[in-house]
């Protein structure tokens, strides 16, 4: 076993092991359940997996973003995109946004705007570099599909701890996990699986579009269901 391979599931245990430590220490403590407690949770939460990455890994990661590794990316949320859209449908645009609110928000307020922003900025930024790119890197040693695998498996550990909380999405780590490893193999770009995770993310665009009621929430779900159709045509051409 080469020494990526044994670097790579090390950080896999070790990332599990410490950010899991975090929430169970966390738990019990009112100011994690604050607004601003969540915000610091997520900032500790990205630098002990920063920490980690150096130890396992070492090398800076690309940052960078670019139209190709970002239309890449989006065109192949293409089916949760659609299953959005679908739903939207279904349920009508009032109800489906109501099913997006977050479920720690009882009510819109300004405040909200610039505060989910940085709240899923972060966790996109923890999601894309440390549970997808660094794992890829240290995995894919042994090949793209070994990468892609690592990749998968500490994003499912980790997202949404799972092994604490009982939840598992299995929606999350096809498309967030397993497609966002994939996307980097091919394109190397951490930025844009950033950008990716924020254009995904329900309850974000909840707090965007709430004020402007279910015909806006209706606009951005089938916008972004008609852009990833029409990226995912452009890489098949």
């Amino acid at each position: 076993m080469s020494d990526f391979m044994l670097r790579g599931i090390g950080y896999l245990i070790s990332i599990t092991l410490v950010l899991y430590a975090l929430s169970s220490l966390s738990a019990g403590v009112a100011f994690f359940s604050t607004s601003v407690g969540r915000l610091f949770g997520l900032v500790v939460a990205i630098l002990l997996a920063y920490s980690l990455s150096r130890i396992f890994y070492g090398l800076p990661l690309d940052w960078g973003a670019d139209g190709e590794s970002l239309s890449h990316t989006v065109a192949l949320m293409l089916p949760l995109y659609a299953f959005s859209f679908v739903a939207m449908l279904y349920f009508g645009a009032e109800r489906f946004m109501d099913m997006a609110r977050p479920g720690f928000v009882s009510e819109w307020s300004p405040f909200l705007i610039p505060y989910s922003l940085a709240f899923w900025a972060l966790s996109g930024i923890l999601t894309a570099f440390f549970y997808d790119a660094v794992p890829y890197e240290l995995f894919s040693e042994r090949g793209r599909i070994a990468g892609i695998i690592g990749a998968t498996a500490v994003f499912a550990l980790n997202y949404n701890q799972p092994l604490l909380t009982g939840f598992w999405r299995p929606e999350d780590i096809i498309f967030f996990g397993a497609a966002f490893a994939h996307s980097y193999s091919v394109n190397g770009k951490v930025s844009s699986l950033v950008i990716a995770y924020l254009l995904s993310e329900l309850p974000l665009w909840w707090c965007l579009l709430s004020p402007l009621g279910g015909g806006a929430f209706a606009g951005y779900i089938t916008v972004r269901f008609l852009i990833s159709a029409y990226f995912l045509f452009r890489h098949l051409a």
